[in-house]
Order: structure tokens, then sequence, then C-alpha cells
């Protein structure tokens, strides 16, 4: 039994150290393993520091700015030295800047929309960004930007540079080709023009329309250069053009011109103790600049072009204009030479007897023609002196009338009776009606006799559309009338008179409202047309303007149409309804009221919304399927660019 105990124990013994041993080996296994994976770990987290170290040279060794913004919040992750040398804020700096300090709110917006577009297609590319330096000052850059993910934060990265240099150039050679193309045009219409004044008038505009200006005319001279008249001009109300027509050789910067022969220039006629006329510093003339036409060492006329806003005529405006002065004054010399000519001419047939006939014939029929002309100018000022007239003298005693009615209402409203109240009410009630008359009848004199101011100012419609809106939104409430504004775009920018436009379309909206019963509809809406849009409707808009597609039309323009549900309008009713006393349907309904449904006025309202329209260069007209269909009354008005230096926010 010992024995056999001994042998048991021996053979646990054995066992035990054959399973000591096995553990032993399985840690060194393990032991090992361990140590190659720490090796492999080194080796990897070394091999990703150099990718990094390598990144971050390529970065800061790059020839161009590179930056890294996080795509969550915005902020500038990272920037190399060209960045930081482009945009003067260091290293340390840099992480703690956004877009609010690098960009201007325009230009975030865009960026910002730019960004969206990476996260869409992965990448994205733009110019003309306005970068803002520590030192506050400004360069325009052009951006590629790629997304991607650092660290496990999504990011957008890429490069910038300064392309201000580049852009200034571009604009420069612009306007290089502008002035070159304007010169070759007025060359032809030298080399082409047989009537004198027909081509001068041409040339008159074309440098106006060229340049961007507000206006100009032309100076010729007679009486052997004794007397100078103002043959030519553009947007000059008529105040300052009787003014003008005084200047004499010597008075003023146009008669030195004529003095001297030589160019005069001013950058502020407000400021300028060199002018003569005071009607020019009433208008609002800034720059002015003229030159002369001389040919053969003699001076014949002055062309001047004036600006009412901020431009300032620079050395190659200058030169531009002398060398068109410098192409009309042969075209002058030409001229004169040329009636001399015909003047021989017609000496030496004087003795045949009948051409003498045919020309008394002719005198005959252009003196009659000239009689039907002259009735045709009198009537037609007769009628423009009407209006004038009527409006004025209308006021006095209205005023009068309008002022004694108030005083009874503040003054005797105790003691008058029931009876009384009412008739002052209804003297009340019919002064202001006439008081809208006079007012619509004064503008449209005005505006006839192109007489009325217009501010010449880019702005953004969208404010004074939804101010309109609201101010008729109360009418359409007490009318039941739903009113809504609708896809209308807000970031649009026209040029012309806020005040002017705004009290044009609110006709438009007071028509819509006035002729829409009980329960209907009025919709404003607005959007953007390119220039092929708007010729592609020319067969259908021509009708209702007859200058509209025959000048130079603009790259884009702005729609805003009003729609209503209301009465309608006939198809041969659609032009007529724009001119002056005309009205639609029975005219036992007059009312100036904005709410009364079918109310009438005296058929101002919508002949005074387009002039005002057409005077900014635009185009107004009506849509109708028929009575009791609706109508639809919409406006072209061109657009600008928003980064034009007089843009106005709204």
């Amino acid at each position: 039994m010992t024995t056999f105990l001994l042998t048991m124990a021996g053979i646990v013994i054995i066992l035990a150290i054959i399973w000591g041993r096995r553990n032993q080996n399985q840690a060194r296994t393990l032991q090992s393993k361990l140590l190659y994976s720490e090796a492999d770990c080194r080796q990897q987290a070394d091999l990703l520091e150099n990718y990094r170290s390598r990144d971050r040279q390529l970065v800061q060794n790059s020839g161009e700015a590179l930056f890294i913004f996080d795509q969550e919040d915005g902020s500038l992750l990272e920037a190399n030295s060209q960045a930081e040398n482009l945009t003067g804020y260091t290293q340390g700096e840099v992480t703690h800047l956004t877009f609010k300090i690098l960009f201007s709110r325009e230009h975030r917006h865009r960026l910002l929309r730019m960004i969206s577009t990476v996260i869409k297609e992965d990448e994205a590319e733009i110019s003309g960004i306005k970068f803002r330096r520590k030192d506050g000052g400004q360069f325009l850059g052009e951006i590629k930007i790629k997304t991607g993910r650092m660290e496990n934060r999504q990011i957008v990265y890429g490069s910038f540079r300064d392309v201000t240099h580049i852009t200034n150039l571009q604009l420069e050679l612009q306007s290089h080709n502008r002035h070159l193309t304007l010169l070759n045009e007025i060359s032809h219409r030298v080399a082409e023009g047989h009537d004198l004044p027909h081509t001068l008038a041409i040339i008159l505009d074309e440098v106006i329309r060229s340049l961007d200006i507000s206006g100009g005319g032309i100076f010729l001279l007679e009486q052997s250069g004794t007397e100078m008249k103002l043959a030519f001009h553009r947007n000059i109300p008529g105040k300052v053009v009787e003014e003008l027509g005084k200047i004499q050789p010597g008075i003023g910067l146009a008669g030195k011109v004529v003095e001297t022969g030589r160019p005069r220039l001013s950058t502020d006629l407000q400021k300028d103790h060199r002018r003569s006329s005071s009607a020019v510093f009433a208008d609002n003339w800034h720059a002015f600049l003229a030159v002369p036409f001389i040919a053969e060492e003699e001076t014949l006329g002055v062309l001047f072009i004036f600006d009412r806003g901020n431009r300032v005529f620079n050395r190659e405006d200058v030169r531009l204009i002398q060398a068109i002065g410098r192409q009309l004054g042969p075209l002058l010399k030409n001229a004169e030479l040329f009636d001399e000519l015909q003047w021989q001419h017609r000496l030496n047939f004087a003795s045949l007897r009948e051409l003498e006939r045919s020309r008394a014939t002719l005198r005959d029929n252009l003196e009659q023609l000239e009689q039907h002309h002259r009735k045709l100018q009198s009537l037609n000022q007769m009628k423009s002196a009407f209006l004038s007239l009527a409006s004025h003298e209308l006021r006095t005693p209205l005023t009068t009338i309008l002022s004694g009615a108030e005083f009874l209402q503040s003054e005797a409203e105790q003691v008058l009776g029931k009876n009384e109240k009412q008739a002052l009410d209804v003297i009340m009630r019919g002064s202001r009606r006439l008081n809208h008359i006079v007012d619509d009848l004064l503008e449209a004199a005005r505006l006839e006799a192109k007489t009325l101011y217009m501010a010449h100012e880019a702005f953004n419609p969208w404010p004074m559309i939804n101010e309109l809106h609201a101010d008729f939104k109360p009418n359409c409430e007490v009318r039941k009338l739903h009113m809504e504004l609708q896809d209308f775009p807000d970031d649009a920018v026209i040029r012309g008179d806020v005040h002017h436009l705004q009290r044009a379309f609110g006709r438009l909206m007071e028509n819509a409202i006035k002729f829409t019963p009980e329960g209907g509809r009025v919709h404003i809406t607005g959007r953007v047309l390119q220039q092929k849009e708007v010729l592609a409707l020319a067969s259908e808009l021509r009708a209702f303007s007859v200058s509209f597609f025959d000048g130079v039309l603009a790259e884009s323009y702005l729609e805003i149409a009003i729609s209503d549900s209301g009465i309608g309008l006939e198809l041969e009713d659609r032009i007529q309804i724009f001119d002056k006393f005309q009205e639609v349907g029975d005219i036992s309904k007059h009312s100036t009221s904005q709410a009364q449904f079918g109310g009438k006025g005296i058929g101002l309202g919508l002949t005074l919304a387009k002039g005002i329209i057409e005077t900014h260069a635009g185009i107004v007209w009506v849509e109708s399927a028929g009575p009791d269909q609706g109508s639809r009354f919409s406006a072209l008005l061109p657009l600008v660019s928003p980064d034009d230096g007089r843009y106005v926010l709204g």
C-alpha cells in the first residue's frame, strides 16, 4: 500500500512539472507577441507623425495661401505662412478668427453658399471675394476649396490668392475697350452722317450711355463765334436749360472752353466757384467736363457732360472726350462748307423758272407743314399748360377750403348741429378728393414736361414692395380680400427714385384692390428675367411702349407683377387704359377711395404709374383673359450690379 501511494505521488509530481513548463512556454510566447505589437505600434505612430510633419511642411511651404475651416461653426483652424502674409494675422491668432472677422456680410453669404455647394459637390471655386486684413485693408481673393476630415472633424480646406491687381487690370482693359468701341462708333457716325443735327444727337446719346453718366449737351457757336447756342441736351431740366441758354463765350466753364480752346474739368460743381449757373447747383450737378470742337485752329462748339452722383472724370475720360471733340470739329467745319456749297448751287440755278416754281411749291408745302406742326405743338402746349395752370390755380382755393373746414372741425365741434357736422364732413371729403386730383394733375404735367425730378440711386426694391404690402393689407382685410406677397427675390438691385417708384407700384396695387370684388385675391410676385427672355416678349409688349425695344436693353430685368381675380379687361381696352383720362366702364362710379369696389378716379393713376416706370427705362403692361377673368399688371425694371459703389440698402 505504501509503495502504491509513493508511486502515485511521483506521477502527480511529474505531471505538475510538465504542466508548469508548458505554462512558462506560453507565457514567453505571449510576451514575445506583446513586444512585437508594441514595436509595430511605435512604428505606426512614427509613420503617422512623419505623414503629419510632411503635410504641415507641404502646407507651410506651399506657394499659395492655404487655410482649413471648421465646417460646423465656420472657425478658421489653420493657415500657412502665405495666408498669414496676405491677411496679416499670425498663426496664433488664426485659430480665433471667424468668417465675420475676415469677410463682410455680403461676401460671408457668398462664401457660405459656396461651402453649401462644396458639401454637395465636394469642391467649388469662386472669385471676387473681399478679404479683410488685420490692418483694416481689403483685397479681392480667388478661392478654391474642397471638403475633408481632420481628427474626427468635418473640415473645408483650400487655397486663395490676391487677384486685386488682375481684377483692376481687367476693369481697366474693359474701360479701354468701351472707349475704343465708342470712338469707333463715333468715327462711323462721322463718316456716314450727312444730317448734322441727327448725327450730333446720336453721338451725344452714345457718349452718355457708354460712360453711364447723368447727361450732357452740345453748344454750337453762331454769329462768327460771338454767341453760344445750346443745340442739344439730354436729361437736363427746363430751368437749367433756360440758364445754360444765356451762357456766352468767356462765361462759366463752357464759356471758358470757347474762349481758350482748352477743356475744363470740375470734380464737384457744388463747391466750384467757377460755376456760373445757380440752376446747375439746384439740379445737384457734381462732376463736369467740357471739351471744344476744333477744326483748323478754330473753335466751333463745345461738348459737355455731367453726373449727379459720385462719379469723378479721370484722365482717360478726358482723353476720350477730347478725341471725340477732335473728330466732331472737322464734321462741323465740313457741314459749314457743305451749306456754303449748297447756297452757291442755288444761286447758280436761280434763273431757271421751272426750278423756281418747284422751289416755290416746296416752300409752300413746307410752310403748310410747319403751320400744321406749329398748330399741333400749340395744341399740345395748350393742353400741358392747361393741366399745369389748372392744378396750380385750384391749389390756392383748395388750401383755403381745407384750412377753413379743418378749423371748423377743431373749433366749432361743440356748437354745430348734426346736419352742420354732416355738411362739414362732406366738404372735407370733397376737398381731400379734389386735393388728390390736383396732385395727380400736377404730377402728370411735370412728367409730360420732363421737369419731375428723379433720383438716380441703386437700391434693393424688396423693402419697398414689402412696405406697400403692409400699407394695403388693412384695406384688403376690410374688403375681405386675400393679399399675398410671394416668390420675390430679396437680393435684386435697381437704379432710380425710391419715392416715385413706390408711388407708381402703389397705384397699381390700389387699382387691383379697387377692381377685385369681396372675397377675391391679390398676389404680388417678382422674378429676374435675362435679356433673351425679355426679347422673347417683344411681339406682345411692343404695343405698350414705342421706345422700349428700340433702345439698348439691359442684361437682366426685375419683373414685378400684381395679379388679381377682379373684373378683368376687354382685349381692346388693354392699351388705352394707360392713356390720360381713360376709364373703362361707367364714369358715374368715380371715386378716389383705395378700398371701394369699382370706384374710379379721373383716369390718371395708371398713366402716372406708366410714366414713372418708363422714366426708369422700364415698361409696364397688363394681361387679362377677359371680363371677370382677373388682370395681371406687370412691370420690367433694369437690374444693376449690387457691387455698384452707390448701392443703397433698402
